[in-house]
């Protein structure tokens, strides 16, 4: 039986495991992010519990597995592709990891590079037989200076003075990467890195402005991207503009040209709007430019690798508003057949990125990935899970997709949680929040009594997969919310919560296969209201990770306003 079992640990952010198992003619995986355990939000510290819950779902002891490989971010793991343990300098690794390394005394233990972990991730669970792999986050692995090289600029942290200003921080780390993925005779994935930047590109620009300017947290870059959509474009053109030759090349340096110029607004205080016209206009900027590299980086990686096939991951892969962008450009320009985002694109996927790559590239194993590419957390005891929800008064509802429907068709919230858990940043329908998005209130009252969040981010619509083009500007799938979409206008009025300040909505297909009682209740829904799109949102209050384990949704649902929450097949109701 092969088994490898990877993990994120180290410095930075999402910290937690996977273990990949072969079973029947495929590779079977269960991934998780130690913040869902912890319920600390991006919890980066050793994923303990995370690797528990993925050894125990797979019924596979620590000592029992062959090979370990460790995303490790840090100055003392400056891997290029991978190396053993042994040949890295010991201060690389905390007491917590070198209680690991003995405890899994049998394994080899592998550190892996942070943006091929990023690659394996995305192209190893497809198919495809080839592609191009286009890396985008902060930074990754961090490399010494070499001679004449000034390193990254500083982004600092949220506490860093108003003033902040932009330096060089004397470091050097992997920002952008194309790799040319390929497969074997035998299907075994390989990586060939193309281009590589070290120099800031237009994650840490992103960043920079989100932090720094906007105000917004460490992580919270989404929030500019939802911004965005209040800023006005004819204003904005008092913003720099950056020439061509910035976007020329595998580097973006978006920073350094902001420094040279002196350009550094002022960070927005805490009685300043996000909307006001400055601040919208800033985050419209950074959108757009943002998404002018990506695309700028996405046409170079096909031209350069020959293939006509793209993958993405890092962090900025989450921008919706890029992807699309790219999707839609470069199928237009005739140059891309198939694009393929990692649905856990930020760090919280490189734990399974480090173990595709050892499968594939340390093992040379050839299975493919299992079909189902999202819902990769640990199984929970369904009979306790319902046990507990009875527990609480919940009832079994003889047909709980019509009482789900009837709730939401009158005007209540309904927590869900069903199946396994998203891997990954995003709620896609196992751990969400749902609500019906016809009445012009709906968005104002999820925020009020659930979500505490601010006004101006948008809510997403989920829709069956077969019905999406009749009320959204897409004829493709869009399983994990990854892909910008337009309400169509004649939908706008009837969907007013989902649909954004723009007329956009951060759409998720639902598919029959693999969320069959999601499925149904969207076509129950349209039987009714003849549109069939909810509202799905995060199940989780302001400030906390997604719940991961029914404890976790009964507690939420406790302490918040929901109206209803659902648990397998067991429906709790409140009395307002």
């Amino acid at each position: 039986m092969t088994v490898v079992l990877g993990i994120k640990t180290g410095e930075g952010h999402d910290s937690g495991a996977a273990l990949l198992i072969e079973r029947d003619e495929s590779l079977a995986c269960v991934a998780l992010g130690e913040e869902r355990l912890s319920r600390v939000k991006h919890d980066g510290s050793f994923p303990g519990l995370a690797i528990d819950a993925c050894l125990r779902d797979a019924g596979v002891r620590l000592e029992d597995v062959p090979l370990v490989c460790i995303d490790s971010l840090g100055a003392h793991t400056p891997v290029s592709e991978h190396a053993d343990i042994e040949q890295l300098d010991p201060r690389a690794f905390s007491a917590d990891d070198q209680a690991l390394f003995a405890s899994a005394s049998r394994a080899r233990h592998v550190v892996v590079n942070h943006h091929l972990a990023h690659a394996a991730s995305a192209f190893g669970v497809t198919q495809l037989p080839d592609a191009a792999v286009l890396i985008i986050d902060g930074s990754g692995t961090r490399f010494s200076l070499n001679k004449g090289e000034r390193g990254l600029v500083a982004i600092g942290d949220t506490s860093a003075p108003d003033d902040f200003a932009m330096s060089h921080s004397g470091r050097a780390a992997e920002t952008q990467t194309i790799f040319h993925a390929t497969r074997s005779a035998d299907g075994c994935a390989q990586y060939r890195r193309v281009e590589s930047s070290r120099r800031s590109g237009i994650g840490h620009f992103y960043t920079f402005f989100s932090r720094h300017v906007l105000g917004f947290g460490i992580s919270q870059e989404g929030k500019a991207m939802g911004l965005a959509a209040y800023g006005d474009p004819a204003r904005a053109r008092s913003l720099p503009a950056f020439p061509e030759e910035d976007f020329a090349g595998i580097d973006t340096p978006l920073l350094e040209r902001c420094m040279a110029m002196g350009f550094r607004p002022p960070k927005r205080q805490g009685g300043i709007s996000p909307t006001s016209d400055t601040y919208a206009d800033i985050a419209w900027w950074m959108q757009e430019t943002l998404a002018r590299g990506v695309l700028s980086l996405a046409r170079r990686a096909l031209h350069i690798t020959g293939s006509r096939n793209l993958c993405l991951a890092g962090g900025v892969a989450l921008n919706v508003v890029a992807n699309r962008l790219v999707r839609d450009t470069l199928r237009d320009e005739g140059t891309l057949d198939e694009m393929f985002v990692q649905p856990a694109a930020s760090d919280a996927g490189t734990p399974l990125g480090a173990a595709l790559y050892g499968y594939h590239r340390i093992l040379e194993r050839t299975r493919p990935f299992q079909r189902n590419l999202a819902y990769l957390g640990p199984s929970h005891d369904i009979a306790h899970a319902e046990a507990a929800a009875l527990a609480r008064g919940g009832v079994r509802v003889p047909d709980v997709t019509a009482r789900v429907r009837d709730l939401l068709l009158d005007g209540k919230i309904v927590g869900w949680c069903r199946g396994r858990s998203e891997h990954g940043p995003r709620a896609l329908g196992a751990r969400s929040i749902l609500c019906w998005p016809r009445p012009a209130w709906m968005k104002d009252h999820l925020n009020a009594r659930v979500k505490h969040r601010e006004m101006f981010r948008p809510f997403a619509p989920i829709i069956a997969e077969e019905r999406a083009h009749e009320v959204f500007d897409c004829d493709f799938p869009v399983p994990f919310m990854l892909m910008n979409t337009m309400v169509k206008p004649e939908f706008r009025g009837r969907l007013p919560a989902v649909t954004h300040a723009d007329g956009s909505g951060r759409l998720q297909t639902v598919s029959r296969e693999h969320l069959p009682h999601l499925h149904a209740l969207l076509e129950a829904v349209r039987a009714r209201d003849g549109v069939g799109v909810l509202l799905n949102t995060s199940f989780n209050d302001a400030g906390e990770p997604i719940v991961e384990t029914p404890a976790h949704a009964i507690d939420c649902f406790e302490r918040t306003n929901l109206d209803a929450l659902l648990i397998e097949d067991i429906l709790i109701t409140k009395e307002h």
